[in-house]
């Protein structure tokens, strides 16, 4: 099987789930225990929680550990919103309309809680801008949230001048930095937002655990601190109760690492890939437009196939032996279209479902984008001749 679908996941490094196996059995004590086997997975804790801060360029003190990306979006948006409105502050948040439904679905929560959602689409030619969120501004605006990556499109969002902006502002800012984390090494020292989430298994870690970082600005907003999210026995400072998974979060550690250590030739080998996969196409004849506007990152890769529908796409791709994702919304036999590329393109609405994306990872070699683009120009051709 040629695999195409990191952004979905991405399987477990080897020396990662090696780690994970032994502390599963040599680190089993209850790090809130205070005999001895429980200090030691104590400090196991500690040193994974140091080396995540030191990676990502936060304090370990502001991090919190979640079951995934999606509780961490509802948390964190959950929190700053129902903290600035308990504050008098306002109800009011700016979101851009591309956002994952981790933090769309939650957004669309706080309006049946009667907060107000303001969901900024793209400019004509993709991107976005801090003026944008600002004109969209009411006196009781509170917050600001954009993602850093989209999903979908791979559209890099200027999460950087966003922050600075909404700092300006005096707004609370939450970044949903999935699609970033681990594929591009940033300080997150260097960007300004007041929390942001990512999650192990977009980065050859486990699945079912995540990261919260939490950092408002106590200059701009000295009334917002981090509500409780689950509660029982205190742990995450006794905001997030329940017994730690000390070998899962040592081995997101250790995944977070290895990966800050790869990417930079990681990204110029995706780079190359994304080129060849687009030249190999074109040599072949097939009529494949990339969509994301502004500047996309090169190991996200969607196309728009006028004329092929997008589960046909994938279901043939996968019968051919390649995972490839629709762009698109599938279920009970049924065709969504993608309410992300329609924000992108509201002009071709035909887009939403004949969008297909293509997500390369560690793993893809010359020869795995090679064969997908061999599979893809057969299922396009085949599918003209069905049109016939």
């Amino acid at each position: 099987m040629i695999y195409l679908d990191y952004a979905a996941t991405t399987p477990v490094r080897r020396e990662v789930a090696e780690t994970i196996q032994e502390l599963l059995t040599t680190e089993f004590g209850n790090p809130s225990g205070i005999y001895a086997v429980g200090r030691q997975a104590k400090a196991v804790i500690r040193r994974a929680r140091r080396t995540m801060a030191e990676t990502l360029g936060v304090r370990a003190d502001e991090l919190y550990v979640t079951s995934g990306a999606t509780e961490g979006d509802n948390w964190a948006i959950r929190s700053q919103a129902v903290a600035a409105r308990r504050a008098g502050r306002g109800n009011h948040i700016v979101a851009t309309a591309v956002e994952h439904p981790a933090v769309a679905e939650t957004l669309a929560y706080l309006e049946t809680c009667g907060f107000r959602v303001t969901y900024l689409s793209p400019r004509a030619d993709g991107s976005y801008r801090a003026e944008d969120f600002m004109a969209a501004g009411t006196e009781d605006t509170v917050g600001w949230v954009a993602m850093a990556v989209n999903n979908e499109t791979g559209s890099l969002l200027p999460v950087a001048e966003l922050g600075a902006a909404a700092r300006e502002q005096g707004v609370w800012f939450h970044v949903d930095a999935v699609q970033a984390v681990g594929n591009l090494a940033w300080d997150f020292a260097r960007i300004p937002c007041t929390s942001f989430v990512g999650s192990a298994h977009k980065f050859y870690g486990p699945k079912g655990i995540g990261f919260m970082v939490y950092r408002p600005w106590n200059d701009a907003l000295p009334q917002l601190p981090l509500l409780p999210l689950l509660h029982g026995g205190g742990q995450e400072r006794g905001l997030r109760s329940g017994t730690e998974n000390v070998a899962y979060l040592a081995g997101m550690a250790q995944a977070l690492q290895l990966a800050y250590a790869d990417a930079e030739t990681a990204m110029a080998r995706y780079t190359a890939q994304a080129e060849r996969l687009l030249a190999r196409l074109r040599a072949d004849g097939v009529r494949a437009v990339r969509n994301g506007g502004g500047t996309c990152v090169p190991y996200i890769i969607s196309l728009w196939l006028p004329g092929t529908a997008a589960v046909q796409a994938v279901i043939r791709a996968d019968l051919a032996g390649v995972a490839i994702s629709a762009g698109s919304a599938c279920s009970a036999g049924s065709v969504a279209p993608s309410r992300v590329i329609a924000a992108y393109y509201p002009q071709d609405p035909a887009r939403g479902t004949e969008s297909i994306r293509l997500s390369l990872g560690r793993d893809t070699t010359d020869a795995d984008i090679d064969n997908a683009a061999d599979v893809l120009a057969a299922l396009v051709g085949e599918t003209g001749k069905e049109r016939r």
